[in-house]
């Protein structure tokens, strides 16, 4: 049903699809979706949520333990995260059709995703505390921190594209280590 969800938003082009567009595309019927999920905006979220866990997975999976651009590799794995949710065609069309739908995880509350992802960043800082090269620190306050930034970074990209271009994954790299970084690292 997921996936029939995320075929009814692509091909609405990110307007909201109804619980029997999704229901259909999936072939069942609408009280079954509604016994698992009570409207579509659940629906929704929990795709949201499966698509970022996909994302995160697909990053962590491919993501070498040393990195080109000399960053640390959790540093190199938030940037290609925030990169990939950038550029899902899916997060793109929410954006797009249905920006109240999103809007409550910017200024309202933390959804499950978010929760997930700063629980996966306070776990890179807490190792990288361990090996030395994050500073100091609360590691749960410095990964609400990065999810702020990162989070602006994909809320904002049609404001800054022009400014930065492609150069928006070097500058966030820039942000993050400076942020990050233990200052006694070599």
């Amino acid at each position: 049903m997921l996936d029939a969800a995320r075929e009814e938003i692509l091909r609405q082009r990110g307007r909201k699809a109804s619980l029997a567009d999704v229901a259909r595309a999936a072939g069942v019927s609408r009280p079954t979706v509604y016994r698992r999920w009570p409207d579509l905006d659940a629906v929704v979220r929990d795709l949201c949520h499966r698509e970022i866990n996909r994302i995160v997975a697909a990053v962590q999976a491919t993501t070498p333990l040393r990195t080109r651009s000399g960053f640390a590799p959790a540093i190199e794995q938030i940037v290609l995260v925030t990169g990939a949710i950038r550029d899902d065609e899916l997060f793109a069309e929410l954006w797009r059709g249905q920006p109240e739908f999103l809007l409550p995880y910017v200024f309202d509350r933390l959804g499950s995703s978010q929760r997930s992802l700063l629980r996966l960043i306070a776990d890179s800082i807490e190792q990288g505390q361990g090996q030395g090269w994050v500073r100091d620190g609360d590691p749960d306050k410095l990964a609400a921190m990065v999810l702020l930034v990162t989070q602006s970074a994909v809320q904002s990209r049609a404001v800054v594209e022009p400014i930065l271009g492609e150069d928006w994954s070097t500058e966030l790299h820039r942000v993050l280590a400076s942020y990050l970084e233990h200052p006694g690292k070599e």
